[in-house]
């Protein structure tokens, strides 16, 4: 057996190597994942994070490896998994070290917004614009509570950009208060311009956009509902993407599907290959307009979807799916105690989600409301399907969580399908640094 991916050192703190029941018949735990590969199967568990590799005699005969017992793929034929997993998790919980600074921050500039699509979750939300003295302060909060750490904005609305002389005036402050940060936003794109771009480089030190396409042009135009006129907003986006790839800045597009688009996505996809081609800077993805369906609809549009991520990989824009190395503790920045939301008039929340409300506190004060706090970190309770789910130890949401889309048999399946894909991507990127150690040279000349 070879290690691939060792347990993860909190895991290992928590449980250690598991001792071996003479008499005792074994089996895999439920929360391993088989994947067959060239050179034997490789096994990952969701539970302790752990990678390995068999050879095909030792695929043969799983139940007699030893070494698979002592890292909790095997255990006893009455073991309670689920209970396990319960309290291994609570356990490295409390053993992980309490937040005592935070560096996420997602900063609402606007909750107005320059579109007007029809699925928007905020749609009723009152529009507020935040000020120069409020982005002032915003500035003072995170200077004193992000403990001297390097910070994470992620600049949000509404549309950010509706607001963009707060994005200059908070980077320009943090930069004169010493203050090390990075950025990421969620825009819908079309504000952009070149100069635009090269602050968003230089000064918001911006790493990463995403940007969300809802169809080909037609279709674009009809769902955004810009409130400009006069102007084709598709190819104005198309034009800003490559302005902010050209300028080393990630583009994450997001294909937002239904029924009523998921047949024009195949063209758009080639549309964005002929107009991009290979581009290290450009990631492509599709992501379900949350709503109701029925069990048939929900097949046929995941198996659409499936073939949709084919395509997207053969045009080399599929982000490189990993695996998990480390316990999850938490969801999101909702239940991160590192994490806070930042509305427009100051107020503080835990969930882009809640925009106008469920506030804890405001940057003015040091007060927090703590019943608000723990009511972001509530989990959903188990489903039946959970009894015998290997993605378990990984997947929980939270109660106050509006994205829920229910654990549908193609939500298991598009899991699973990542969790195998990821295991060969570890797994190839293992043979690489391999094959690199291999090639290097013994003695190199002075």
């Amino acid at each position: 057996m070879k290690v691939i991916i060792p347990t993860t050192p909190l895991i290992e703190r928590v449980i250690g190597r598991q001792k071996r029941a003479e008499g005792q018949r074994y089996r895999l735990m439920t929360y391993v994942v088989q994947q067959p590969v060239d050179d034997g199967v490789l096994l990952y568990n969701t539970l302790t994070c752990s990678l390995v590799l068999l050879t095909p005699d030792e695929a043969a005969d799983i139940t007699a490896q030893q070494e698979l017992i002592d890292h909790w793929f095997l255990v006893p034929q009455d073991h309670d998994d689920r209970k396990a997993c319960r309290e291994i998790c609570q356990m490295a919980a409390i053993l992980t070290p309490a937040a005592k600074a935070i560096t996420g921050y997602t900063i609402l500039t606007t909750t107005g917004c320059n579109a007007r699509c029809f699925y928007c979750y905020e749609k009723g939300a009152k529009s507020v614009t935040m000020t120069a003295e409020t982005a002032s302060k915003v500035v003072r909060y995170i200077v004193a509570h992000c403990g001297d750490e390097e910070v994470a904005l992620k600049w949000f609305g509404g549309e950010p950009l509706v607001n963009v002389k707060v994005i200059d005036q908070i980077c320009t402050e943090l930069s004169e208060q010493g203050v090390t940060f990075h950025s990421s936003m969620i825009s819908n794109g079309y504000l952009m311009d070149a100069d635009m771009v090269q602050r968003a480089k230089d000064l918001w030190q911006l790493q990463y956009v995403q940007i969300t396409l809802d169809g080909t042009e037609q279709t674009y135009n009809r769902v955004k509902a810009y409130v400009h006129q006069g102007v084709n907003a598709f190819e104005r986006v198309l034009q800003n993407i490559g302005m902010l790839t050209a300028a080393g800045i990630h583009v994450s597009i997001r294909l937002n599907v239904d029924k009523h688009n998921i047949g024009e996505m195949a063209t758009l996809v080639e549309l964005l290959h002929q107009r991009f081609g290979t581009n290290e800077h450009l990631t492509v993805y599709s992501h379900v307009v949350y709503g109701e369906r029925s069990p048939e609809d929900n097949a046929e549009l995941f198996a659409q979807r499936m073939q949709l991520e084919q395509q997207i990989a053969q045009c080399g824009y599929k982000r490189k799916q990993g695996l998990a190395k480390a316990i999850k503790t938490h969801y999101c920045g909702a239940d991160n105690d590192r994490s806070v939301l930042i509305a427009p008039d100051g107020h503080l929340g835990k969930c882009d989600h809640y925009i106008d409300c469920e506030f804890f506190g405001h940057i003015d004060r040091e007060e927090r409301n703590e019943a608000i706090l723990l009511k972001f970190k509530e989990r959903q309770t188990d489903i039946e399907a959970c009894a015998t789910c290997p993605y378990y130890p990984q997947c929980f949401l939270l109660t106050m969580c509006k994205i829920d889309i229910g654990c549908t048999p193609e939500y298991q399946q598009e899991h699973l399908h990542n969790m195998t894909e990821g295991m060969r991507n570890e797994y190839e990127h293992y043979l690489n640094n391999l094959n690199n150690e291999n090639h290097y040279p013994d003695n190199i000349a002075d």
